[in-house]
């Protein structure tokens, strides 16, 4: 009887988070833009899933970004230098059909303690790779969290903006 009511409790405590079954979009990349306060970027990026229709019970709908090689998005992961941002539709749809307002952060040595990166240390951030990648990231109260395919941005489209240069 106890390993039955043992049994009953692992299921029950499996089902609380299975997998969503929905198709795993691709993001298309179509532009980057510096906020006027120059401490976010707009991300601007196309998808022929939609992003925010996936799921009814969702906690956040987010793009989250590596400015280094470590590509885990997972929860509970801290990378050391990252990006996040809320995705919404965009009004613009020449630069995508969505857009996020991305921060980029370095987290420090204790779990929780971050500072936004700007400046110089932004700027070596970003020259250190090619390639900013990223990915669309929802976490929901039924299914495991939603992850899309990697969504790769050239550094030198935000070194750019940084410059002024465009």
């Amino acid at each position: 009887m106890n390993r039955f009511l043992l049994t009953l409790a692992l299921l029950f405590c499996c089902s609380c988070s299975s997998n969503h079954g929905r198709p795993i979009a691709a993001l298309d990349y179509r532009a980057v833009s510096l906020s006027s306060s120059g401490s976010s970027f707009f991300i601007g990026f196309s998808s022929h899933t939609d992003l925010l229709g996936l799921f009814q019970s969702k906690i956040g709908e987010e793009l989250v970004c590596t400015l280094g090689a470590d590509l885990d998005f997972s929860i509970g992961h801290y990378q050391k230098l990252y990006g996040n941002g809320i995705v919404e539709v965009s009004e613009n749809p020449s630069k995508g059909k969505y857009i996020a307002r991305v921060i980029f952060k370095e987290t420090g040595e204790v779990q929780g303690k971050e500072r936004i990166l700007d400046g110089n240390g932004l700027r070596g951030a970003l020259m250190a790779n090619d390639f900013v990648v990223c990915t669309f990231r929802v976490h929901t109260t039924k299914y495991k969290t939603y992850f899309s395919e990697f969504m790769r941005i050239p550094s030198k489209d935000f070194l750019k903006k940084i410059d002024g240069l465009e």
